[in-house]
């Protein structure tokens, strides 16, 4: 397994600007999607990249349901989990200018959805464990532009219980979001477990509530088992975030060729317009002039 060489602020910094996807690119050098892990193995699945379709109309509910035929299939599972090494000050160390670097160990199980048009972060929220450590985090990071004050709140399903909705507040906003942190208490812990969708509520700058979407399909497993092998982790990531850019400099390029075929066709309608004009027939009844 392959150490990451970095200090421990940079350590907390890669996790505030967004879990483990910030992570991942401290040690790729690349900033990708966070990918969702496959059920059937550990094996890196498609980047959870939302292309910002609408949810489907009362009348097509029916055509939205899974077939009856569909109901043995896994769930589908939408975390992943990545753990690895760091290096940090010896913490027993008298004097921390002086300590030498000793091994710790961290796991991270997450979700992320990126905005499949631009590949900025919708929604991440993950769980951070740290070796030596009983207690865990709950990292929830949005995108950039929200009252901090107001921090996130999160509930599970349809539970509108005011005493059972958690408020995290924000620890910092980078350039890739905004990430909130609270204790991932055994009991949040059993709700993650349990619920089918985290909902989790953001206040825009505007005053806005913005209501985001976590599904949790998987997460219990995933947190328990085996982490992914974080080289093909990273490579799916890197691949994923090439497709993204691709299909956002295609729709660049093809947007530039309509309006510079536009801009063609008026010049071409222009010259021909000019030149109809030069040479229009005389006016018959124009009288003629004759010199004395």
């Amino acid at each position: 397994m392959a150490y990451l060489n970095v200090s421990a602020l940079q350590f907390k910094r890669a996790l505030l600007a967004g879990g483990i996807g910030a992570l991942a690119l401290a040690m790729s050098a690349v900033a990708v999607p966070a990918l969702a892990q496959q059920a059937a193995g550990d094996q890196p699945a498609a980047p959870a990249a939302a292309d910002g379709a609408a949810a489907p109309a009362a009348g097509d509910a029916a055509a939205a349901a899974p077939a009856a035929g569909d109901a043995a299939k896994p769930a589908k599972v939408n975390w992943v989990k990545i753990c690895d090494k760091r290096q940090i000050p010896d913490p027993a160390a008298k004097d921390p200018k002086t300590a030498k670097p000793v091994d710790r160990g961290f796991c991270v199980t997450q979700h992320e959805q990126l905005d499949g048009r631009s590949g900025t972060i919708l929604v991440s929220a993950a769980v951070r464990e740290d070796e030596g450590q009983e207690k865990k985090g709950l990292l929830i990071t949005v995108p950039l532009g929200v009252i901090m004050p107001a921090g996130v709140h999160i509930f599970f399903d349809d539970e509108k219980d005011e005493k059972k909705v958690i408020g995290l507040p924000y620890e910092a906003c980078l350039q890739s979001g905004c990430t909130a942190e609270v204790e991932a208490t055994p009991e949040i812990l059993d709700m993650m477990g349990k619920a089918k969708d985290m909902h989790v509520i953001v206040v825009s700058v505007q005053g806005i509530r913005v209501p985001l979407k976590v599904p949790m399909g998987g997460f219990a497993t995933v947190m328990a088992g085996k982490p992914t092998d974080t080289a093909k982790y990273v490579n799916a990531r890197n691949n994923a975030i090439m497709e993204i850019r691709e299909r956002i400099f295609a729709k660049q390029k093809a947007t530039q060729a309509a309006a510079q075929e536009a801009i063609k066709g008026l010049q071409e309608d222009q010259a021909a317009a000019a030149k109809d004009a030069g040479a229009a027939p005389a006016d018959p009844n124009a009288k003629a002039t004759t010199g004395n």
